[in-house]
């Protein structure tokens, strides 16, 4: 199998940063609160999440972000941006458990992920 170029490499790094971010997004308050350790900053999972979006144009434009998954990311988008307005409530170990929002954020996450093979680009020959 050829290697990617370039262009294909930074096209794969951010379908990859995408679906990190989002299984991020989807895990259990307890399975975040974890990830995030002793530092405990909620607002990683949302810096992840919006650093990811910013360049999801790209597998956009390659066909990759269909329009229901395209929904999803924005609405994510959209609900995290909603959260940082709240002011620091949702921020902490005790928002991450019971505020709706980073409920309501799991389960588009797990949606959007079901909507995005971990390689899309394998399946590029069979269109």
């Amino acid at each position: 199998m050829p290697q990617p170029n370039e262009d294909e490499a930074m096209l794969r790094g951010a379908w990859r940063l995408l679906r990190d971010a989002l299984g991020h997004l989807a895990w259990s308050a307890p399975d975040q609160i974890a990830w995030l350790g002793s530092m405990m900053h909620p607002d990683e999972l949302a810096l992840d999440y919006d650093h990811a979006y910013r360049v999801s144009w790209m597998p956009g434009e390659a066909g990759w972000i269909r329009n229901e998954l395209s929904r999803l990311l924005a609405e994510i988008d959209r609900l995290t941006a909603e959260l940082t307005e709240e002011g620091p409530a949702p921020w902490s170990a005790e928002g991450l458990q019971s505020h709706p929002t980073w409920q309501r954020l799991r389960v588009l996450a797990r949606h959007a992920l079901a909507l995005m093979p971990p390689a899309p680009w394998d399946s590029d020959s069979d269109s």
